[in-house]
């Protein structure tokens, strides 16, 4: 026997030719529609947010960021409080205090809640941002804090998930600091001026924090987000990673 295939626009023909019982060539022809071979698209999961607790203490934090060196693959964590920048690396499957440096004076009438850390693409480089200067500082080795005054960009809060590579806006709520947040993830973000004008509908997914949010950073490595969150049972500060998996 012998099968040819032809596809049309709307149908899909097979064409088989082979001898009957008495040797004479029969042609056989079966059309079938195209639409009811099409294989419904699985949608892609909805990116989860999901968080981990990396620490805790109770003196204060205001913002916080996870930093990896490419080179010897240590990872640290760097912590930014109202007088002091501090640093911690991880070892033995915990995070250990390296060292604190006092943080430069500056005008007291800005408050540090209005910086924290970010990461500057040109630079390709982690900075903080302390009583309105940027501070450039060295992740390791002894720590040199460069700050000065000077413009930067208002970075918007966006991580992206293993489903994909854009970024997502991440929102926190609008309660006081007397009630638990949640943070949410968003749309994709779009050029700043129109993202920060993103309507409330269309988030996928969201995670419940144990109390207030003071900062919400993201570094060099998009996949991850950390918040600095104040437990309202414990009274901590923490610190969580934020990250966006793909769900079932």
């Amino acid at each position: 026997m012998n099968v040819a295939i032809r596809i049309t626009a709307s149908n899909v023909l097979l064409i088989a030719d082979t001898p009957d019982a008495a040797g004479v060539q029969q042609i056989y022809l079966i059309e079938i529609p195209r639409a009811s071979l099409e294989v419904p698209r699985e949608t892609s999961p909805a990116p989860q947010l999901q968080r981990e607790l990396l620490w805790q203490q109770e003196k204060p934090i205001q913002s916080a960021m996870e930093w990896q060196d490419q080179d010897t693959q240590e990872r640290y964590l760097f912590f930014l409080s109202e007088t002091q920048f501090l640093r911690s690396r991880f070892e033995n499957g915990s995070w250990k205090i390296m060292d604190a440096t006092e943080l430069p004076a500056g005008d007291h009438r800005s408050r540090i809640e209005d910086g924290g850390f970010i990461y500057i693409p040109s630079k390709r480089k982690l900075a903080f941002v302390f009583h309105n200067k940027v501070c450039d500082f060295n992740p390791v080795g002894s720590v040199s804090l460069s700050c000065s005054t000077r413009d930067y960009d208002a970075k918007i809060a966006g991580i992206s998930s293993s489903c994909e590579e854009s970024l997502l806006l991440l929102r926190t709520g609008k309660g006081d600091y007397t009630e638990r947040d949640r943070i949410t993830l968003g749309d994709p973000i779009l050029p700043y001026r129109e993202a920060t004008v993103l309507p409330n509908d269309g988030y996928s997914s969201s995670v419940e924090m144990p109390g207030p949010v003071l900062g919400l950073s993201v570094g060099e490595n998009p996949k991850a987000a950390f918040a600095v969150v104040k437990n309202l049972s414990t009274g901590n500060y923490e610190v969580y990673r934020i990250t966006a998996v793909c769900g079932n």
